[in-house]
């Protein structure tokens, strides 16, 4: 049997498609497959015949009938998918001198975007600087409770303030680098002397303040508990900056700094 597609059928007695989708059901008339295409649904010839007798439409030969909405695109689609081969080959024009004054424009506006960006990085330094000196100042002001706190009974709450003191290594104005310990206050000790290693394998964490940047170091943990090895942390704008700095021997000023300077490296890095 000869098919035609819904809408062209529709088309020929002159109707929208969801009228002759149901006079073909009144008339218990199945719609019928398209032969290359199944998204498509067509009506037989004969079917489409009986439809047209039944409501008094004409039904115009089929071979006279227009081509389909598809065919009439096919040629169209075939124009715009292959371009004209000669206008391909043409030479591309040489920019004109309103096209380099626009990109001069577009690289001035990167220009000043780039400049907006520096000044928004160098507040962003500044800030970070301010809240380390607020940092240290924090760190002196719990350091000087611990110290006035000598010599009497500690109130509990003053006890637990105690505990969460961290002793702090700090390169001060003088040239020399500040040892302060929570529990017996200002150290008298040389950096990179034995004493200093002995007194860095008795801590569990402490704070560094170098010349180049700052941390807080802290001993990893393995399953059996607690080892000699030391890792510097770093948080800034919500993101950890971590460098593992090795076993307690190892921990020299020089150490310390080059520590300091990486994760400073690494912040300005983002």
């Amino acid at each position: 049997m000869m098919t035609v597609p819904l809408a062209t059928g529709a088309r020929l007695l002159g109707i929208h498609p969801k009228t002759l989708h149901h006079w073909l059901y009144e008339a218990n008339l199945p719609l019928l497959p398209h032969p290359t295409d199944a998204r498509i649904k067509c009506v037989g010839h004969e079917h489409l015949l009986e439809v047209a007798n039944r409501h008094g439409r004409p039904l115009p030969d089929l071979a006279e009938a227009p081509a389909s909405t598809e065919e009439h695109m096919r040629p169209l689609l075939g124009n715009v998918l292959e371009p004209d081969r000669s206008t391909a080959a043409l030479p591309t024009p040489s920019p004109t001198e309103a096209e380099v004054l626009q990109k001069l424009i577009s690289l001035e506006t990167k220009i000043g975007t780039l400049q907006e960006q520096l000044s928004q990085l160098a507040l962003a330094l500044l800030q970070e600087r301010e809240q380390r000196n607020g940092q240290r100042g924090d760190d002196r002001a719990a350091m000087q409770e611990v110290l006035s706190s000598r010599g009497r009974p500690l109130h509990p709450a003053d006890q637990r303030a105690r505990t969460r003191v961290t002793a702090l290594v700090e390169y001060g104005s003088q040239g020399r680098y500040l040892l302060l310990s929570p529990q017996e206050g200002e150290l008298e000790l040389i950096p990179d002397s034995p004493e200093w290693f002995d007194w860095l394998a008795s801590l569990t964490s402490f704070r560094f303040v170098g010349k180049s940047g700052r941390f807080s170091a802290y001993r990893e943990y393995r399953a059996r508990g607690q080892t000699r090895s030391w890792t510097a942390c770093r948080y800034f704008h919500h993101h950890t900056h971590k460098h593992y700095m090795g076993l307690t021997d190892h921990l020299t000023i020089d150490c310390l700094e080059q520590a300091a300077a990486l994760l400073q490296a690494q912040i300005l890095a983002r």
